[in-house]
């Protein structure tokens, strides 16, 4: 028997890509609303929503995409074709976008980018979810949070310059990128789509995989309390660890992934539930 298709995964798919179309086609960059712009640095915008929510949805669809697959070879090569696909599409794009037909020099080259994340995180959280049960992947999300934080909060560098959370040379995220990366980021100082700050997007995801689970026991009240801890833990958060896209900051995770899970609650009762 076919499965039902939960109506409100879908519409939150819908609403992430139509905010996405509108904030990269905003009618004219010289004069763009405040709130279709990403924040500078520090700070949270809707347009900051757009990634980590589409994360998350990848979340929900690894869960159901893969409840009842077995742990096999076949089930492992199916995920590494598609991560490797959309990573090559993600570098092709690079190589030759704004350039075509012309090729970018590969010499400055980006060798990341939004595709090439979701790629990876992709990749990492389906082999996650084929290993571990809810509890497991609940640990380990909590784990790479709070050891992203302790890193980029409090780790020194090598000769004593304690680290900062700007956008700054003595930035872990920042750091790491300009010594592996060079001049293959996105910007001379920082890549939003970087190394280090890859491993805490894998927590989005993971929240998305978690949530799955929940829409699959059906209990509406499990979504809305799961939000509300996501939104309250996040926002408290802040309080050491600043709310920051360009680093996927702890806190950022934590609050995109109640926002997420708030409106997809809300629309879960009205559809799924209400049938509205």
């Amino acid at each position: 028997m076919i499965k039902k298709r939960i109506a409100s995964v879908d519409l939150l798919r819908g609403f992430t890509i139509t905010l996405m179309i509108l904030v990269n086609t905003p009618g004219t960059w010289s004069a763009v609303y405040p709130p279709l712009l990403h924040a500078k640095w520090h700070g949270l915008t809707p347009t900051d929503l757009v990634f980590p929510f589409f994360l998350f949805v990848v979340g929900i669809s690894i869960y159901f995409a893969y409840k009842n697959s077995e742990n096999s070879k076949i089930t492992y090569k199916k995920i590494a074709v598609r991560s490797l696909k959309l990573f090559g599409l993600g570098f092709f794009l690079n190589l030759v976008l704004p350039y075509f037909p012309f090729f970018k020099d590969f010499e400055t080259v980006r060798f990341l980018g939004v595709l090439q994340r979701i790629a990876i995180v992709f990749f990492i959280s389906s082999i996650l979810f084929l290993n571990f049960n809810w509890k497991t992947l609940l640990g380990i999300g909590i784990a790479i949070l709070i050891g992203y934080w302790l890193v980029l909060g409090f780790l020194p560098f090598s000769d004593g310059t304690l680290p900062t959370f700007d956008r700054a040379p003595n930035n872990w995220a920042n750091y790491i990128d300009l010594n592996i990366l060079g001049k293959h980021m996105w910007q001379v100082d920082y890549d939003p789509e970087g190394l280090f700050s890859t491993l805490p997007s894998i927590v989005t995801c993971i929240s998305g995989i978690l949530i799955g689970e929940i829409l699959d026991l059906n209990k509406i009240k499990y979504l809305f309390l799961s939000a509300f801890f996501l939104l309250v833990s996040g926002y408290l958060f802040t309080i050491w660890f600043p709310i920051n896209k360009a680093i996927w900051s702890s806190s950022f995770v934590l609050v995109t992934s109640g926002w997420a899970s708030l409106i997809l609650a809300i629309i879960y009762y009205l559809r799924d539930i209400k049938q509205l």
